[in-house]
């Protein structure tokens, strides 16, 4: 591919609630709604040629919408998953500081891609099966553009990854609801062109 675009899911139930989301299939809002057909339309002269997505429906309707625009299918992908956030799903925050405290110290430390949240899993989990993802993408050499639409700490590791980071500057990378992210393709190996690009989305939030 000439490039990879990394997506950002739109607005969900749970996003607008503000409560912890990893698994959960929350619906799209219609503030959400109406990002996707921002995106579609900011993305709309881009030679998109191959679409991937997380099945959840938050990020999979804007992968459809996207690819449905370009005449090609969004096939989904379980290793685009969000982190699966185990007990901590659907718990507001101050529940989650409450009942997590040693966890969210061990979060908040250095080694923070090594801790699984309560019964779920860790960030370098994320990362272990999400980079297949992106590495197909960049060893494939025919032209045109690949787009991943997926969630929060996917993009963070898969930013991480690209740009050959150390792990823990997953907390430096900003990646809001509907935020592009691109990168070039030479000879399999990604440039940053953009990160989180969220300019088609003025007048929503």
């Amino acid at each position: 591919m000439n490039r990879i675009i990394i997506l950002r899911h739109i607005e969900s139930e749970a996003n607008r609630s503000g409560v912890g989301l990893g698994r959960s299939d929350s619906p799209p809002t219609t503030l959400g709604l109406r990002q996707m057909d921002r995106t579609v339309a900011a993305l709309i002269d881009d030679p998109i040629t191959r679409v991937v997505t997380s099945p959840l429906t938050r990020a999979r309707v804007l992968a459809e919408a996207i690819a449905e625009s370009h005449d090609v299918t969004a096939v989904p992908d379980d290793d685009l998953l969000e982190l699966d956030v185990g007990e901590l799903e659907g718990l507001e925050w101050p529940i989650v500081r409450q009942r997590f405290a040693d966890f969210l110290q061990q979060w908040r430390g250095d080694d923070s891609v090594s801790a699984p949240m309560p019964g779920g899993e860790s960030l370098l989990d994320v990362l272990s099966r999400s980079r297949t993802v992106f590495d197909d993408l960049a060893q494939d050499d025919s032209d045109g553009t690949a787009l991943i639409v997926t969630h929060n700490f996917v993009v963070k590791m898969l930013v991480v990854h690209a740009l050959a980071m150390p792990h823990h500057a997953w907390r430096r990378i900003d990646t809001g609801l509907a935020g592009i992210t691109v990168f070039r393709i030479a000879d399999g190996v990604p440039a940053l062109v953009s990160l989180n690009d969220r300019n088609h989305l003025k007048g929503l939030d």
